[in-house]
Formats: C-alpha cells, sequence, structure tokens
C-alpha cells in the first residue's frame, strides 16, 4: 500500500511514521527493511526499492521525503511520458503487498494534488495533519502518547510560553506553526523527565520553562554578521546545551533572518508600526530593525538561503543536523 503523509504537524506525522516502523518487526533485521530517500531521488531508484522483497520479514517500509513537492504537475503532451509524476501515478497499483511506499512531505500539498485525488483508501490513502486548533489540549494528549500526564492549567501555560511566530505571515505560516510544535514537545519532554511519573502542573512550566528568549539568536546573527566564526560556535552551543533540538536552532535562525530581510525592506518604518506589521513583540521589532539597518539586503537574502539549505539537507538525509549546522556557521562565516 502506497501512503502522502503531509502538513505542517510534522511532529504527529513523525508519530505516525514511528508506528509504521514498528509493523515493520521488532526483529534485528527491521532497519535493513527501512529504505530511505531525499528529495532529488530518481523514481527509479525508488521504484527498485519498493519492488526489493523484504529481507527475512514479511515488510518493508520505503520513506520518501519532499519528493511530491519537488515535481510538478503531469502534463502529457504529444510524444512525451508526462514525467516523474505520471510515470509514479501509473506505477502504484501494481505495487507490492509487502512494501508500504510512504511519501513525506514537511508541508501541505494542494488539494488538486493528482495522488491525493486518488487515494481511496484500499490501494492508498493520504493523511494531512493540520496545526492543532486547541494546543494545550494536543499537548495532554501528546504527554499521554509518551506515557505522562499534563495538567489543563499546565498544557495551557506551556502553549502560551513558547512564541508562535508572525501570526500575520501567511506565507510563511506553516514554517513558524512546525518550529512552535517542536519547540512544545521538546519543552514537554524536559518536564516529562523531570516529573518523573507524576503529573505535570503548572507551576512545574512556570519553574522549568523560561520564555522564549530570542536574545541568543540576535548574538548569533550579530556574531555572523561580523563575521566571528568562534562567538557563532559558542552561541550555537550554547543554545544546544540548554536542549534545543539543533533543527529548531536552524528554524529559529531561518525565521530571524527573514524577519531581518522585512526589516531591511521597512527600515524607515517607526518601530511601533513595525511590530505590528509583523506581530512581534516591540522589543524584537526593535532590535530587528537595529540590525538589518546595519546589513545590505543581498547579505540577509544570501544568509537566509544558506540557512534554507542546511534545512533542506538535514531532511533529506544528506547531512546530520549538527554537522549541517556547524556547516552553515562555516559558510556564512566565511561569504
Amino acid at each position: 500500500m502506497w501512503h502522502v503523509l503531509h502538513g505542517p504537524n510534522t511532529v504527529a506525522r513523525d508519530e505516525e511514521i514511528a508506528k509504521m516502523r514498528a509493523r515493520v518487526g521488532d526483529d534485528a533485521m527491521a532497519d535493513v527493511n527501512v529504505v530511505s530517500f531525499g528529495p532529488e531521488a530518481a523514481l527509479a531508484d525508488i521504484q527498485n526499492a519498493a519492488e526489493t522483497m523484504p529481507f527475512f520479514l514479511e515488510r518493508k517500509l520505503v520513506l520518501v521525503r519532499n519528493w511530491l513537492g519537488k515535481q510538478g504537475a503531469p502534463r502529457k503532451r504529444k510524444g512525451d511520458d508526462g514525467g516523474a509524476l505520471a510515470k509514479l501515478i501509473a506505477y502504484l497499483p501494481g505495487l507490492s503487498d509487502a512494501t508500504a511506499l510512504v511519501f513525506v512531505e514537511d508541508g501541505s500539498l494542494p488539494e488538486n494534488h493528482p495522488l491525493l485525488a486518488i487515494a481511496d483508501g484500499k490501494l492508498g490513502r493520504a493523511k494531512k495533519f493540520e496545526v492543532p486548533a486547541n494546543p494545550g489540549r494536543w499537548l495532554i494528549e501528546r504527554a499521554q502518547v509518551r506515557g505522562g500526564q499534563l495538567s489543563p492549567p499546565a498544557a495551557e501555560a506551556l502553549a502560551n510560553r513558547i512564541n508562535r511566530g508572525n501570526k500575520n505571515d501567511r506565507d510563511h505560516f506553516e514554517d513558524d506553526s512546525r518550529l512552535y510544535l517542536l519547540k512544545l514537545v521538546n519543552e514537554l519532554d524536559k518536564l516529562l523527565a523531570y516529573a518523573n511519573g507524576r503529573r505535570i502542573e503548572a507551576a512545574d512550566v512556570e519553574a522549568l520553562v523560561a520564555e522564549e528568549d530570542v536574545a541568543d539568536i540576535f548574538k548569533f546573527v550579530d556574531a555572523i554578521n561580523a563575521r566571528d566564526g568562534a562567538e557563532a560556535y559558542r552561541t550555537v552551543r550554547a543554545i544546544l546545551a540548554r536542549g534545543e533540538h539543533p533543527l529548531v536552532v536552524m528554524s529559529m535562525t531561518a525565521r530571524q533572518t527573514r524577519t531581518l530581510i522585512q526589516a531591511k525592506e521597512n527600515e524607515r518604518m517607526s518601530e511601533s508600526d513595525f511590530a505590528q506589521l509583523v506581530g512581534l513583540h516591540p522589543y524584537v521589532a526593535r532590535k530587528a530593525l537595529s540590525q538589518a539597518r546595519g546589513l545590505e539586503m543581498d547579505t540577509l537574502v544570501r544568509a537566509h538561503l544558506a540557512v534554507v539549505e542546511a534545512d533542506a539537507a538535514v531532511k533529506s538525509g544528506r547531512m546530520e543536523d549538527v554537522v549541517a549546522l556547524d556547516a552553515l556557521i562555516a559558510t556564512l562565516c566565511s561569504a
């Protein structure tokens, strides 16, 4: 059977993938029967992996990450074959019952995507992982999945303690939402370890979860701007030492460079007007405007593209997360 898992809630999506991996088997051979591809994979390689019989087990799992989003709509013209997506659609009905072929997208596919149209739940299925309408209730459910308990007041306190990003920026709503959920779960895992089986209360959140401190990200950007690689490395290591996941650090950096680009575009605007425009705390808006005035737009754009590329390298499996962060610092400080 084939599957399409898409949408900004990558936390719930990854839980679904973990269940799929478990169904392959707990045997030591399970890892041999899980194959992963990134967005640049050739369709022939994906098909070959899907057609190879499982090794000493009954099932195998083929994960293809962010590949569908890279393919254009299948357009058949006279003399061509419609491209990779058209070939895939023609191939899927003959997929072996022993193979779970899973297409994983970090964002949402358009509603009219051809694979969504043919996902009938029999030979193929599609599932969209939406941003939870009620983050507090979602956190309570996540705590239960992880074998813990979170009181409703604690869930509300945690949901409100993390910066949700710029609610007015619809172009990056899914990116900001994905970062928000990752940070929530990161903090939840710390709280569960601290509680050690007892129910987490609001007082625990107040004691252990600091309101998001953007100072280190500003410090990191300042170091990059000064081409001070040593300071940039020290700042990132300090953030990681607090328990932040490298992907969260990368996402925060991408969001900050994006904010600086907006600040550069609006550098003549007053601090209060800019804060209202981008939906940020006045202090963050003031600091962004101050930083942006000392930077060139092309420098900011190059930095943002470098962060996006590093993020893609991690998500496609081309680089380990910490290695990608270090390489990003080296690239930005030598530019």
